[in-house]
């Protein structure tokens, strides 16, 4: 509940976020998480505002995205909506949906993202458009990305 007021609260006092946030709860993280959800090649960035190889993907991401209208970005912040969550995204200009965490207890939306996750950031998942889906931990590069999305190579 201070969580809802808080935010309120910001909102009222004229802070506004470019795109807005969605609360991620248990059930719509196995909602988001589902591969067969996905029809096309969809990255799912799990950050956190104090984690600098979390901005790292972000970045990359973000320019993957604005040079193929194809792919799709949805990110989930790892913490309750602030100021600063909104602020990071958009220092990026990183595009799409937009999730942070919700009421549930955040262990129980980890779980719900990926039953295997431990908590390490970043961790993304990958999803190629075809019900698959591949996980994985720490700072990755463009040429792996490709491939976890089954992306061609654009050469």
């Amino acid at each position: 509940m201070k969580r809802l007021f808080l935010i309120a609260m910001l909102l009222a006092c004229g802070t506004v976020f470019a795109t807005a946030f969605l609360a991620l709860d248990r059930s719509s993280a196995r909602m988001l998480t589902d591969a067969k959800a996905h029809t096309r090649p969809t990255i799912v960035a799990l950050w956190s505002t104090d984690c600098p190889h979390c901005k790292k993907n972000l970045e990359l991401f973000a320019d993957m995205v604005k040079a193929d209208a194809g792919l799709r970005l949805i990110t989930v912040a790892a913490e309750p909506l602030s100021a600063e969550v909104a602020t990071s995204l958009d220092r990026v200009k990183v595009p799409g949906k937009r999730y942070v965490y919700g009421a549930d207890s955040p262990e129980a939306i980890a779980f719900a993202l990926d039953p295997k996750w431990r908590g390490e950031l970043p961790r993304t998942l990958f999803f190629d458009g075809r019900g698959n889906r591949i996980a994985v931990s720490g700072v990755v590069g463009i040429a792996s990305t490709r491939q976890s999305l089954g992306l061609s190579d654009p050469r």
